[in-house]
């Protein structure tokens, strides 16, 4: 009998999500969005308590852990090709006004979200350590870069000025935001007597070779996956993906960040990136829904509530949102941009989807955020990326700036 458990799990998980995302793009809004909302209702929140017979029989501990399993799976492959595909060639364009907006979209809601955490901490919940809080300042500061490119894609104003800025200012914030995320993990760590001056050391040997050897591979591989001059080229970064993976994941890095380092080595070449997509897309299809399904499984969304803590799921959305649109409107002081640019670019840059679980997740993995904080901000997560669509249509933004154009490559699995 408990051979077909994990078959039924991944069955059921597989079917949810795809239902899901089917919703969900039909309300007009991102695909992710309803498979996020999928997994959610797989956990003990709504199934458990509404059926548990079939929860018990279908999500024991084994399946549970399977499905994670399954889940990091599909998520190294999505950030390998986030990595090959994070172009930093799109800042060249209004450089100024983009470092400008980043900066401001970044800062304020991080120093919202960390100040609040705080203040909480101070009357109404445990006080949170300085790693845990610097981990929920970055949490509410970010962007989902492929979840933004799509709504981008799908509204037809990728191309445009705003579009053009919106964009550049995702990929300036991601890469702020996955070098704060190494540093706040890498401070988190033991670093006392000889084992942490090992660790130190093997993290240090681990980027000489990442920046060394392996980056004029990478290169080469790239090149020959491109033009297709190589049929062991692919097979070979597949072994250097896994390779990188499971180093950060033994260095207590997690191994979210060796794939996406792993992908920021490859060239910038868009046959390149094609290639990785065909090839790996298969993955990301059918492993990706067991990442949403692994985290509502494991999250006691309703006992949360039930505990009367949606005032802090309400508190955490208010400072994200508050954060990045006025930092937005703050930037557009600056670069005097009109006010219907400076809050279309908020709302742009307020789409939090996909990136957002991925490091809410990590975080919980590697015990940097508490229980109650990763469920408010798991809330702020759905709730901020849901908002984008309607807020933009009541800016009237559609309108206003319209492309026929086609789109940029970007990852488009999560839609």
């Amino acid at each position: 009998m408990s051979i077909f458990i994990l078959p039924l799990a991944y069955c059921l998980v597989v079917l949810a999500c795809r239902a899901g995302g089917w919703l969900a793009r039909h309300l007009g809004q991102p695909a992710v969005i309803g498979e996020i909302a999928a997994g959610m209702v797989l956990g003990p929140s709504v199934l458990g308590a509404l059926w548990p017979t079939l929860s018990e029989l279908a999500f024991t501990p084994v399946a549970i852990k399977s499905i994670g399993w399954l889940g990091d799976a599909g998520a190294v492959v999505f950030l390998f090709l986030l990595g090959a595909e994070f172009d930093t060639r799109v800042l060249s364009r209004h450089s100024r006004s983009v470092v400008m907006t980043t900066k401001f979209a970044f800062l304020l809601p991080g120093a919202l979200g960390g100040l609040l955490a705080w203040l909480i901490g101070q009357s109404l919940l445990p006080a949170l350590p300085v790693p845990q809080l610097a981990f929920v300042a970055l949490a509410c500061s970010l962007t989902a870069l492929p979840v933004l490119a799509r709504i981008l894609d799908e509204q037809r104003i990728t191309h445009t000025d705003i579009g053009r800025h919106a964009l550049a200012s995702a990929v300036l914030t991601d890469a702020v935001s996955w070098l704060l995320l190494s540093i706040i993990v890498l401070t988190s760590m033991p670093q006392h007597g000889m084992q942490g001056a090992l660790r130190l050391a093997a993290i240090a040997a681990y980027g000489l070779i990442l920046l060394g050897p392996l980056r004029r591979r990478c290169k080469t591989l790239g090149v020959q996956i491109a033009d297709g001059s190589n049929r062991t080229a692919l097979p070979e970064l597949a072994l250097y993906l896994v390779a990188s993976a499971l180093a950060t994941a033994g260095l207590g890095l997690h191994a979210l960040l060796g794939a996406f380092a792993l992908g920021l080595l490859l060239p910038r070449n868009e046959r390149t990136v094609q290639a990785l997509q065909q090839k790996a897309a298969p993955f990301c299809r059918w492993l990706l829904p067991c990442f949403f399904a692994a985290i509502g499984l494991s999250t006691q969304l309703g006992q949360q509530l039930a505990h009367g803590l949606w005032w802090l799921a309400l508190a955490i959305t208010a400072a994200a949102v508050i954060g990045k649109v006025g930092g937005c409107l703050l930037a557009g002081l600056f670069n005097r941009q009109p006010l219907r640019t400076s809050l279309t670019l908020g709302v742009l840059m307020n789409t939090r989807g996909m990136m957002e679980l991925v490091v809410l997740n990590l975080g919980r993995q590697l015990g940097l955020i508490a229980e109650p904080y990763f469920s408010a901000m798991l809330i702020m997560a759905i709730a901020t990326t849901l908002m984008t669509t309607p807020l933009l249509k009541l800016l009237g933004s559609f309108e206003t700036v319209n492309s026929n154009k086609p789109a940029v490559a970007c990852t488009e699995i999560p839609n």
